[in-house]
């Protein structure tokens, strides 16, 4: 998280946090691949539920992505 999307370090490090954590849930889910996660503006607004559920949502959507491209 760029201090220009987030400007208090105390919510880029919780942001970080519920991202390594939503992740961790989810990764049984993809192949091995490497995935970046770019914050928008806006994102230290959401609470920490609202954040998770966002990203589960994503991860879903990654993951189904992931597995229709390795069946081609």
């Amino acid at each position: 998280m760029a201090k220009k999307r987030v400007k208090h370090a105390h919510d880029r490090n919780r942001l970080k946090r519920v991202i390594r954590e939503s992740f961790r849930l989810e990764r049984h889910s993809f192949p091995n691949i490497d995935i970046v996660v770019v914050g928008k503006s806006g994102l230290d607004k959401l609470s920490n539920q609202e954040l998770f559920n966002l990203l589960s949502k994503l991860w879903k959507k990654l993951a189904s992505r992931c597995e229709k491209s390795q069946l081609v």
